[in-house]
This record gives C-alpha cells, sequence and structure tokens, in this order.
C-alpha cells in the first residue's frame, strides 16, 4: 500500500471499528478491468450535499453496517427518529468532532464540547420514509457502508478532497470576511484557516492554496465543469475550486458556473467528461437551513434528467456529503496520516456514498474502506490519468484512497435508470 505524507497508525485497531483485514486497501485494478471501465464509462458526476453521517441517512438500510442502537447521556438507547423539520445546525467543527470521536470510541457527542445540544438530535436518524427516493437509489443501484470522511471536521476540507484528495492540512473553516462567504483566494487578506501540522499544533494561514487538483491530472481532451448553486441569497456562484489558486486565478475559473447549466447541457449535447453538481442553497440539506425533502427533490429533478438524457448509458453518478454535520456514526475512522495520536489528522465520520450508473451493482452494500479521496482516484482510474494528484504533492490522499472500482461490475448488463417522482414537501 503506498502511502504519501504524515502517517500514524491507527492506535489501537481493535477499537477502530474494523479489522485490520477491513483496514486494507485493495489493489490497483487489472489493466483488463482498468480498460473496460474506461470504455464503459465516459462521464462521471460528483454530487455533494450537506452535513449527515451514514448512520443518520442510512443507519437502518438492510444489510448495511448501521447503528440500531445510540450511546445516548443516559446510556445505549435506540436511535431515535429524525424530526421532519430540523430547527437548528449541530456543532461539527475540528473541535467538536474530536469531543465525539473520543480516540475512537465513538462515545463522546453528550460529553461538554461535543455535538448534540442535549434534545438527542445529534442521535437521531432518518428512516426510509423520511427519504425514500434516496434509499431507492440505494435499493437499486450501490451503497457503500464503509465511505468516510478525510477530516474530523466541517465543510472547507470536505469540500477540497473532492477536488483535490487533500485540503492543504486545513481542519476548519475560514473565517467570513469581507466582501463576501466564498472561501478562498477571493477572501479578504485578514482571512484564515486552521491547518494542522505533524506534532498535531494548529497554524492559521490564508485558504488559497497552491495545491494540484483534478483538473491538473485529466488527459487532453477530459473536458471538467463545477455546477455550483447561489450561496443562499447571495448571487455569486459558490465553489470550493475558489480555494485552488490554480483554477482560481487561471482559464479553469471560466468552468465554475451556475448549476442550472448542469440540465441545459444535458439538453444541449453538452454535459462534460468531469463535473461537480453541489448544491450550497436552501436545498442543500444542510440541518437547521435546508430541508432534507427539499434537497432529495432537487437531486432526484437533476439526475431525472441524467437518465433521461443520451448519457446514462455511460455516466457514473457519486452521491454524497462534504461533512458529518455533527450527527452520531458509531464506525470509529480507520485511518491516520496526519498530526498526533491525540490531534490526529485523517479519517473522519462515515458519510452516505451511493453509487448510481448502468454498471454500478445493483442492490449492492460495498462494504471496502473507502473515503472523499476516492472519488478523485476514481475520476484519475477512469480517465487514465498518467499522474495521481498523490504524485504532485504528497499531501493528497488519493494514492492511498479505494478506487471505487468494486462497486461497479463493467461486464454487466447494464442498469436501467429510475425516473422518480419529487414529493410534496408541505
Amino acid at each position: 500500500m503506498r502511502l504519501h505524507g504524515w502517517v500514524v497508525a491507527c492506535a489501537v485497531l481493535s477499537g477502530c471499528g474494523l479489522s485490520a483485514g477491513d483496514a486494507l486497501q485493495p489493489v490497483v485494478p487489472s489493466s483488463a478491468e482498468q480498460e473496460l471501465a474506461s470504455a464503459r464509462i465516459k462521464h462521471i458526476v460528483v454530487v455533494v450535499k450537506e452535513n449527515h453521517t451514514f448512520d443518520n441517512y442510512f443507519g437502518s438500510f438492510p444489510g448495511a453496517d448501521g447503528a440500531r442502537v445510540c450511546p445516548g447521556p443516559t446510556g445505549p438507547a435506540p436511535c431515535p427518529r429524525t424530526p421532519r423539520s430540523v430547527s437548528h445546525d449541530l456543532c461539527h467543527g475540528h473541535d467538536c468532532a474530536l469531543t465525539d470521536w473520543n480516540g475512537g470510541k465513538m462515545d463522546g457527542w453528550s460529553a461538554d464540547g461535543g455535538s448534540d445540544r442535549g434534545d438527542l438530535l445529534a442521535y437521531s436518524q432518518y428512516q426510509e420514509e423520511d427519504i425514500p427516493n434516496y434509499w431507492a437509489y440505494a435499493r437499486r443501484y450501490t451503497l457503500a457502508d464503509r465511505f468516510f470522511a478525510n477530516a474530523l471536521g466541517p465543510s472547507f476540507p470536505g469540500h477540497l478532497f473532492v477536488l483535490a484528495a487533500q485540503a492543504g492540512w486545513a481542519v476548519g473553516n475560514p473565517g467570513f470576511t469581507f466582501p463576501g462567504p466564498y472561501w478562498g483566494c477571493d477572501q479578504g487578506k485578514s482571512a484564515r484557516v486552521d491547518t494542522l501540522d505533524s506534532h498535531g499544533d494548529v497554524t492559521p494561514v490564508y485558504p488559497c492554496f497552491d495545491m494540484p487538483s483534478i483538473p491538473d491530472v485529466l488527459p487532453a481532451g477530459v473536458s471538467w465543469k463545477f455546477y455550483g448553486s447561489h450561496f443562499y441569497v447571495l448571487p455569486e456562484t459558490w465553489s470550493l475550486f475558489d480555494a485552488v489558486r490554480g483554477v482560481r486565478d487561471g482559464p479553469g475559473w471560466k468552468n465554475v458556473v451556475h448549476e442550472e447549466e448542469f440540465t441545459r447541457d444535458i439538453k444541449n449535447h453538452a454535459l462534460p467528461s468531469v463535473s461537480w453538481l453541489v448544491d450550497q442553497d436552501f436545498a442543500d440539506e444542510h440541518p437547521g437551513i435546508g430541508s432534507v425533502c427539499r434537497g432529495e427533490n432537487w437531486t432526484v429533478t437533476r439526475l431525472n434528467a441524467l437518465m433521461q438524457s443520451e448519457y446514462w448509458k455511460d455516466t457514473a453518478v457519486l452521491f454524497t456529503m462534504d461533512d458529518f454535520g455533527g450527527f452520531y456514526d458509531h464506525v470509529a475512522p480507520p485511518r491516520q496520516y496526519g498530526g498526533s495520536p491525540d490531534h490526529p489528522y485523517g479519517l473522519g465520520m462515515r458519510l452516505p456514498l451511493i453509487v448510481i450508473s448502468p454498471y454500478a451493482r445493483p442492490g449492492f452494500v460495498f462494504h471496502e474502506q473507502s473515503e472523499q479521496a476516492s472519488i478523485p482516484h476514481f475520476i484519475e482510474r477512469v480517465f487514465k490519468s498518467g499522474r495521481l494528484l498523490s504524485d504532485l504533492d504528497p499531501a493528497a490522499q488519493d494514492g492511498d484512497a479505494n478506487d471505487l472500482f468494486h462497486a461497479f461490475n463493467f461486464r454487466q448488463t447494464p442498469l436501467e435508470p429510475l425516473v422518480l417522482d419529487t414529493r410534496d414537501c408541505n
């Protein structure tokens, strides 16, 4: 297994939630499998929503490793159901995540500094009838139950990992500065984001990074776009490519467009080879802000357009979240690759990942350990990138991440699209 950057083995592997065998990464796919994947998949769409763990969305999913019992403040009890309307956000910053994690014990949500406010919302779970269309995708295609965030913390690092397989060792979100909340190179010069060094010490830095990202390793002729939304009530299109200096200050910035162009590009036969479809508006599913029902409808509407188009036959959709949002998950992160044992930089809580494609394994739960950096790795494998991001920068984690190939069967009869009805959210 290739390892890059700082590596800290999980201190007590039996406490990581996985066995030693589970924690190993699969080998690089055979050349035949690589060729077949590249022949079958011509388009990859990465959909990123906000702030939920695997247990919060799929804790009761049949055949998946979900929690039925949660460690509440008075001891283990059945996990409560998430209310239809979530009234407030949960703490999901790095400090709260460390408290929740509690050295791998996964029992700190109710402790001082943990994510739960005392109303048990952090332990709650949606059931199938609450998010029926997401469950329908998971039942028809492939659901991953060992897909981890790449950091114990909030949105900024999570969004960067799906673009660049790293976050410049960031553990938090930048503070908001004039002229607006668009994290990255457009922020005022006083903006800072906390980063972690090899000793576990925190250093604030300006949130504009000289890091390679997926556009840097795509072969010639492989096109890409980032389809983003407005940031709630503000007019500009939000994208974490803003924090990647080579994109923000280079010709690639023209590929960051409003998400309305996604369905327009489908209709105009102009969908790029690689696309990120990211909502940062009131349909983003963020607790206390975005309605999950409205967010599910947003996703369904756009995937319906894709599935009813010429592109379905050769597309892989990877649907996931940016971070854990403060919600409980019972599986301890199994890999640390930076910081210190007590203050690690490494995998965070599990996130939902649904693989939607004609070549996704049908009705399959993918149990292999994977992570947000697996998404860039999958893109690199499918499009035969000559170099990995980790070849360009040892901070990138794609070289150590599962490539998700075993969530697919590229030899199967292609699956039919699943066109779904949106729901009444009133």
